[in-house]
C-alpha cells in the first residue's frame, strides 16, 4: 500500500511542470505582433530581429518578463510587452516551443544567449 502511494505522489509530481506549461494552440492567436517581427517557422519576420522559432519556451518566458519589468531595456520590445500578463507570456512562449527551427533564418547574426551551443565550447 506505501509503495502504491509512493508511485502515486510521484507520478503526479511529474505532471507538475505540464499543468504550469503555456498552451501553443492559445499562445499562437495572441503572438500575433511578435510574430510580425520575429517571425515563425516559414516567416522571418518583417524586420531584423532575432527568430524565436523553436526556442526554449522557459527561456523566452523568463526574457519576456525582464523586458515587460524593465530589467532589459528596449523600447519597442519593452511596450510591446507591457499590456501582456503570466499566462499570456506563457502560451505565446510554449507556441514557439511548439515550432521547429526557421527554413529562412537571420544571415551573419550571431545572438547571445542563443540556444545553440558553438561547436569549440563544446569541446
Amino acid at each position: 500500500m506505501r509503495t502504491r502511494t509512493l508511485i502515486t505522489a510521484l507520478s503526479l509530481l511529474a505532471l507538475v511542470p505540464f499543468a504550469w506549461a503555456g498552451d501553443p494552440v492559445a499562445g499562437q492567436q495572441k503572438a500575433g505582433g511578435c510574430i510580425m517581427c520575429h517571425g515563425t517557422t516559414g516567416f522571418p519576420g518583417i524586420f531584423y530581429t532575432y527568430q524565436l522559432a523553436g526556442r526554449n519556451a522557459d527561456k523566452l518566458t523568463i526574457k519576456t518578463n525582464k523586458y515587460r519589468t524593465g530589467k532589459i531595456l528596449h523600447p519597442i520590445m519593452n511596450l510591446a510587452v507591457m499590456p501582456l500578463n503570466d499566462k499570456d507570456i506563457e502560451d505565446i512562449s510554449a507556441f514557439y516551443q511548439s515550432l521547429g527551427k526557421p527554413i529562412m533564418v537571420t544571415p551573419f547574426v550571431a545572438i547571445k544567449g542563443d540556444d545553440e551551443e558553438p561547436q569549440a565550447a563544446a569541446k
